[in-house]
């Protein structure tokens, strides 16, 4: 009953729509803006000092491999910058640098939209955006960062649409979330917690409610369902996963999921045991504070709920109920789907949110909950010297090394330095074409795979028998090589370098520290007969 008389506004105090969306403490907020702009932007020079980083899934979006299992918007973008000769790794930095400052002043923003204090919202965004996981994706070329972006920007747009009550500012949440799922499908859950939000908030009945969910669902529709019909038209193919039970877990796997998730709060060095506790003892402060938080929230009038103030704290915590659940039903589809840092940080940036804004929602009066305010404190401070740690050994690691294919090792690497002086005409397989295509500017074909790694079957539209057919054919025809780089040794599914030379007329030309090169027996015996 207390926080729920705290979250009421007081009759001599009531504000309209504009005034409660009107910057709050301008001064101060534009202070906190700034230097926090300047502190992510000095943290993303420093891990971009050898440039952006570029991970597997990098080169995919950049549309310089193979794969096309992704959603298309973040490569849309790069693709646009090639109208004004913006070479693509080039725009990728400028891109992230933009969408970090953009995600810090957007956190920023929504805390203090939750009423709290300028201080207490630029600590709280500082214990977001300097989180090593945050850091580390908004310095790869990675979808990360414009999700996000996505994200907490649709969030301010349809706080805003529940306090104008107008038709187009719904349509426009709808289409920043279809926008969102054409940069990770995972936005998917984010729709149904909106509509769910507006039947219980705002003005209006029941049958304008309903509307306002039909328009919000149309406009996401027409922005994702359009892309998706004509990717589906042209290439039969667009997410590039079947809706089947395909995942293989077990209690290991949610075992080591569990490791993952404590490891965004604590570092490995701490040991499983700590960190474990320390992510139940977290897990119970979030749910106590939420659900009480929630229950409050309910008892308010409709109009009431809808407040920003009011609002944000359930907003971020239907969030991550849905974005959670969206993630459990995700590695029951994929094979082998691991939950590594790229889709825990979101569900840490919405969690967050969650745990921060009620504490400013009603600007309460923390001796009332001083146990609550101690203990919420103490797990911040210990989150917060874990970032600080954490972050600081990952910015100087980058800063002297540079991370994934921008790493200074593949400046230096023999096995490209070798396939770089092959004929320019030549074929060139490869267990990482990803590397030569990004490395050395040349086309490269992967070695057949043994069977597709998203679904754990063999390819549908060309099976390994005939992908092995396929190469055994092209390197009969002569000048084809084979490159295995030692380096990339995770993809499994390909076929391994002893079952290809038992299966394929190959001739070892060089081995290399950290590769070998093959190539056909057919150009091999060419060049024995020649005088």
């Amino acid at each position: 009953m207390k926080r729920e008389q705290q979250l009421r506004v007081q009759p001599g105090s009531a504000v309209t729509a504009n005034d409660a969306l009107a910057p709050v403490h301008a001064r101060a907020q534009l202070v906190a803006a700034v230097v926090l702009s300047l502190a992510v932007s000095l943290l993303f020079f420093a891990t971009t000092s050898h440039g952006i980083g570029i991970l597997p899934d990098s080169v995919a979006y950049m549309r310089i491999g193979s794969a096309r299992h992704f959603a298309p918007l973040y490569t849309w973008l790069l693709q646009f910058t090639a109208l004004a000769q913006i070479e693509l790794v080039a725009a990728a930095w400028w891109l992230n640098w933009f969408l970090y400052v953009v995600n810090t002043v957007l956190i920023l923003r929504l805390l203090l939209l939750a009423q709290l204090t300028p201080i207490w919202s630029a600590l709280g965004t500082a214990l977001i955006v300097g989180h090593p996981v945050f850091v580390e994706f908004h310095s790869v070329a990675m979808t990360e960062p414009l999700f996000i972006a996505l994200t907490l920007a649709s969030v301010l747009v349809f706080l805003r649409a529940m306090q104008d009550n107008r038709v187009a500012s719904v349509a426009l949440v709808g289409a920043i979330l279809g926008l969102a799922m054409l940069t990770r499908f995972a936005a998917a859950p984010l729709l149904p917690a909106f509509a769910i939000l507006r039947l219980l908030a705002g003005g209006g009945g029941l049958t304008r409610r309903l509307v306002d969910c039909a328009v919000m669902t149309g406009a996401c529709g027409a922005v994702f369902g359009s892309w998706l019909i004509a990717s589906e038209l042209t290439s039969g193919d667009s997410t590039g996963r079947s809706l089947e039970l395909l995942g293989d877990t077990d209690l290991a796997y949610w075992i080591r999921t569990a490791g993952a998730l404590s490891t965004m709060l604590l570092p490995s060095a701490a040991g499983p045991v700590i960190r474990l506790l320390f992510l139940a003892f977290a897990s119970v402060v979030v749910v106590f504070i939420t659900v009480n938080y929630a229950f409050a929230w309910l008892r308010l009038s409709s109009a009431q709920r809808a407040r920003p103030h009011a609002l944000v704290p359930i907003v971020f915590s239907l969030f991550s109920i849905l974005y959670l659940l969206f993630l459990i039903l995700s590695v029951m589809i994929q094979y082998r789907l691991t939950l590594t840092g790229r889709f825990l940080l979101p569900l840490y940036v919405f969690l967050a949110l969650a745990v921060m804004t009620p504490f400013g929602a009603s600007r309460p009066d923390l001796a009332r909950h001083r146990k609550l305010g101690i203990v919420l404190v103490g797990l911040a401070a210990v989150i917060g010297a874990s970032n600080l740690v954490r972050t600081t050994v990952f910015t100087v690691a980058t800063y002297e090394s540079g991370q994934g294919y921008a790493h200074k090792i593949w400046s230096t690497s023999p096995v490209l330095a070798s396939a770089s002086k092959l004929p320019a005409s030549a074929v060139i397989y490869s267990n990482a074409p990803d590397v030569i295509e990004f490395r050395l500017r040349r086309s490269a074909a992967y070695i057949p795979r043994r069977f597709n790694h998203l679904s754990g079957r063999d390819e549908a539209s060309m099976p390994f028998a005939q992908q092995m057919d396929a190469m055994r054919r092209r390197l009969a025809e002569g000048d084809a090589y084979v490159v295995f780089i030692y380096g990339v040794d995770w993809r499994d599914y390909l076929v391994s370098e002893n079952d290809l030379l038992n299966s394929v007329p190959l001739v070892e030309q060089e081995t290399l520290a950290d590769g070998r090169i093959y190539r056909s027996a057919t150009r091999a015996t060419e060049m024995q007969v020649l005088p």
